[in-house]
């Protein structure tokens, strides 16, 4: 399950201004946005929500409502796990907003914009693999709370597992079972 997007009119609407002036809050990067292949401008429904509280404008209650549940934030370089995951959460899960990225950083900006409650993580990525956000997560004040279950395909060395061991909510090697990975989550939310 994706996130929803808001187009820059949506936007407009929302905040009862004309398009174009979303479009300079997205230029003058206030907004967080990014674009469709065809060049248009989308906002993701946490990025729109993050932004309304920041200037102290009304939130309409139909995106209140998708605040209140719980989020899971899922990293993994495969897209076919990222799909295989959502997935598993809207039908096991259904009460869980899902967000998804392919790589550790973009996943430690997610969380400094809107920390989700459980992040299920790779451990082998590149540029930034899962025991290094792992370690970053569990240094931040406002993030060593954050549920997370991290996912492999490959053994883990000595220092990951130890680390993983004292550090994270459950690790599960591939090929496992989607259903026990949502069920560990929801859970691990309830210790």
């Amino acid at each position: 399950m994706q996130e929803k997007e808001f187009s820059t009119f949506d936007v407009g609407k929302i905040c009862n201004v004309a398009h174009t002036t979303v479009i300079n809050w997205i230029e003058r990067n206030e907004l967080a946005a990014h674009s469709t292949p065809g060049g248009h401008r989308r906002v993701y429904q946490n990025d729109l929500l993050v932004f309304l509280k920041k200037y102290h404008m009304r939130i309409p209650p139909e995106l209140l409502e998708a605040e209140k549940k719980p989020c899971v934030l899922i990293v993994d370089d495969d897209a076919e796990i990222l799909v295989m995951l959502s997935k598993a959460f809207k039908e096991h899960a259904p009460d869980f907003r899902v967000r998804t990225t392919q790589n550790g950083m973009e996943a430690l900006m997610i969380v400094g914009r809107e920390p989700p409650d459980v992040i299920i993580l790779d451990v082998v990525m590149p540029k930034m693999d899962g025991l290094a956000v792992c370690k970053t997560l569990k240094a931040g004040a406002s993030s060593r709370h954050i549920k997370v279950l991290v996912i492999t395909g490959k053994k883990l060395t000595g220092e990951q597992r130890g680390y993983f061991l004292e550090n994270v909510d459950g690790i599960f090697h591939k090929p496992f079972s989607a259903v026990k990975l949502v069920e560990r989550a929801v859970q691990a939310l309830k210790e």
